[in-house]
């Protein structure tokens, strides 16, 4: 039985160390899929997209240098990664980008553009050219296709004294990647209209979108006059949509409906706190506020949705309020105590309900000693 449990450890170790570089290759690849998302192609020239590409892709090929000299994955394999945490990227721009950096990082390597940090500096120290320097330029100039002038997949590295004269015809494999680039941005457009299509702006119940909801409202404004400015019959419905769960995330919701009964349009601050007590002190505190202006026509609701964080976050802030010990800290747990919901029309509250009448009390201006707005956040 020892001689078995022994020579699982080799087994065990080699499982431990894949998982171990499994892991470090996926926190540099999620790095550096940070610097690779997609661009709009640029509506016309800007001086100033040259320089946000230079910086762009040193970012990009420091972290494949860095990975190059340290045990991490090559930067072939990294920069594969990373787009795999990428799925806004579409085929084309993938491979144009990545043949690009790879591109970059390999000349810089191959001259000794980095310095013993291994940051980019841009000073040649090997092979040719050295005492000089490295530029960034656009493969294809902007005043000859902008809509690629603020693409990543555009920008290439070369001396200095190499770079593109004004007026130098194209080679023919320039040439060849024009074209690769018109697919680029052809594709580029057709993913924008897909992800159009497949993700449209969200609507109320009546399909409408936000600004048709707001154009709607400024006409009525416009044709109820000084009626608008009028206080407005405000009803507030309130309920616990959720409780902590895998499906809310472990956190609380609240869902509040707003309704104008009022027979001319409004516009109302609405403040909704969540409010939680603590385990031993029963103390109230502000689990989560949120404050949003509502704007409403005649008639017309809102329903709004507040979440609190994951409940286990409440926790050490709770039990140093309570000065538990470290035994009642073990046995204490989060206490979610209810909501409150307060309207406002400019600086008079209008309405105001509460999960139960305690928590109404809270929210009532005329409560004496009401507490509301110094409770304590955690």
């Amino acid at each position: 039985m020892m001689i078995q449990r022994l020579a699982m450890i080799p087994a065990l170790l080699v499982v431990s160390l894949t998982v171990a570089a499994d892991s470090r290759m996926n926190r540099s690849a999620q790095d550096l899929a940070k610097h690779l998302a997609p661009t709009p192609p640029a509506a016309k020239v800007n001086p100033g997209d040259l320089d946000k590409l230079r910086q762009r892709m040193i970012a990009l090929i420091d972290a494949l240098e860095a990975s190059s000299r340290s045990n991490g994955p090559g930067p072939e394999s990294l920069i594969a990664k990373a787009y795999d945490f990428r799925d806004d990227v579409a085929g084309v721009e993938r491979l144009l980008t990545q043949n690009a950096v790879l591109n970059a990082w390999r000349e810089a390597n191959g001259r000794g553009l980095f310095n013993e940090a291994g940051k980019y500096t841009g000073d040649i120290t090997k092979g040719r050219g050295v005492g000089g320097s490295c530029v960034f330029e656009l493969v294809i100039p902007g005043e000859v296709y902008p809509p690629a002038s603020n693409q990543i997949a555009n920008l290439r590295l070369v001396s200095a004294d190499a770079r593109r004269a004004v007026d130098a015809p194209f080679t023919q494999r320039e040439k060849s990647f024009r074209g690769e680039l018109v697919e680029m941005i052809a594709e580029k457009g057709r993913s924008a209209e897909l992800s159009r299509f497949e993700n449209p702006p969200p609507t109320d119940q009546f399909g409408r979108t936000d600004q048709e909801s707001l154009d709607l409202w400024k006409k009525a404004m416009d044709e109820a006059g000084d009626a608008g400015k009028k206080k407005p019959s405000l009803r507030l419905q309130g309920n616990l949509g959720g409780t902590p769960s895998h499906m809310t995330a472990q956190r609380w919701r609240s869902v509040t409906e707003v309704i104008n009964n009022s027979q001319h349009p409004t516009e109302v601050t609405v403040d909704i706190y969540l409010i939680g007590h603590t385990w031993k002190k029963r103390d109230y505190y502000v689990m989560a506020k949120s404050t949003q202006v509502i704007k409403l026509r005649a008639n017309e609701s809102r329903s709004l949705e507040v979440f609190t964080r994951a409940e286990g976050s409440y926790k050490n802030k709770a039990d140093d309020h309570d000065q538990l010990s470290k035994a009642e800290r073990r046995e204490s747990s989060v206490r979610y105590r209810g909501f409150v919901v307060v309207a406002n029309h400019g600086k008079e509250v209008v309405a105001f309900i509460g999960s139960d009448q305690r928590m109404a009390e809270l929210g009532n201006p005329e409560t004496e000693g009401s507490s509301l707005g110094s409770l304590p956040v955690f």
